[in-house]
């Protein structure tokens, strides 16, 4: 297996999709990985987390037991009052349904239920979140987010919950996004390898185009 800074290295360049080839390195990667995943002001960070889900899904094909071990430990550790929790595990966990959503079905309404912690949310949203671009059946159960957090004080969950509906196309909320059309704070996102600022207000106004169309197309608008 490749050692820690060549990951590292690896992650900096952008090339998470060649490290599906350490799969077979099991646990000790997942190790490397998730100690990668601790500052989010760092793009390595997230690069790390999306990578424990791109091995995750590889290593799911041929040793799910593996990777169920690596869940369990991640729920520990959410659950954990001690303070020694991962605060990137919703996410990852977010990452791995993401990969192999038929082996881990049932940890995407666990996942969701710890949004109440104030200190997860945004972790718990985004990991629904990029559930539900794969797998909305997985995430559908868990569309009450959206409604309780469009009006979150965290600028960055409101924009997860409209995202979220987005990906859901959850109409029953389209008044509450509608309502933050005018939102004129500003968040800033790991998308697509990198980070971008985006206006949250813009986000909203997009979203109730594409509910609008959803529910045109299904004759009930």
């Amino acid at each position: 297996m490749r050692d820690k800074e060549s990951i590292r290295r690896l992650l900096s360049e952008g090339r998470v999709e060649s490290l599906s080839e350490e799969a077979g390195s099991g646990s000790q990667l997942f190790r490397v990985l998730i100690s990668l995943a601790f500052d989010k002001e760092d793009l390595v960070c997230w690069r790390a987390i999306e990578a424990v889900g791109t091995v995750a899904g590889e290593m799911s094909k041929v040793s799910p037991d593996r990777v169920r071990t690596l869940v369990q430990r991640l729920l520990w550790m959410l659950r954990d009052e001690s303070g020694n929790n991962i605060s990137s595990a919703p996410e990852i966990l977010g990452e791995i349904v993401r990969n192999a959503p038929e082996a881990f079905s049932d940890i995407a309404p666990i996942l969701a239920s710890f949004h109440d912690e104030e200190g997860l949310r945004r972790g718990v949203l985004r990991g629904v979140l990029r559930i539900a671009e794969v797998a909305p059946e997985l995430a559908r159960q868990s569309d009450y987010l959206c409604r309780e957090y469009l009006q979150d004080p965290d600028p960055l969950v409101r924009a997860y919950a409209v995202f979220l509906a987005r990906a859901l196309r959850f109409t029953d909320c389209l008044a509450a996004i509608e309502a933050l059309a005018s939102d004129g704070n500003e968040v800033r996102l790991y998308l697509d390898g990198s980070f971008r600022t985006l206006a949250l207000g813009k986000i909203a106004r997009e979203t109730v185009i594409l509910l609008r169309q959803g529910k045109n197309r299904n004759g009930t608008g």
